[in-house]
């Protein structure tokens, strides 16, 4: 009997490899790949989110000392007392009146 080349049984397991890895790459791009940008979206919405609310806050804060300190500063002395309430009572009436702009603009709930 005639004996089969010596490079036929490394052909049959180089392509037994190559699919092998041809598969397993396969997977990992539909798998693995779509995984990780999920989850860096994810990651990005929520530390963009967080700053987002601080620089929220920062403004919020600034905007007191501003209406405190420059707006409302000739009526916001009384009896040598300070009065920190009235640049509360306009920032808050700001924030409620866009509040009720944002609740106006939503769209209605479908059934």
């Amino acid at each position: 009997m005639p004996e089969p080349p010596a490079d036929a049984g490394r052909s049959w397991t180089g392509q037994a490899a190559d699919t092998i890895e041809s598969v397993v790459l396969t997977v990992k791009d539909k798998t693995t790949v779509p995984l990780q940008t999920v989850a860096r979206g994810v990651v990005y919405g929520i530390v963009l989110a967080v700053v987002g609310l601080l620089a929220l806050i920062v403004v919020l804060i600034a905007a007191v000392r501003v209406a405190d300190v420059w707006l409302l500063g000739w009526a916001g002395r009384a009896h040598g007392q300070h009065r920190l309430y009235i640049a509360y009572l306009v920032l808050g009436m700001l924030c409620c009146l866009g509040g009720f702009v944002c609740w106006s603009k939503r769209g209605a709930k479908e059934s």
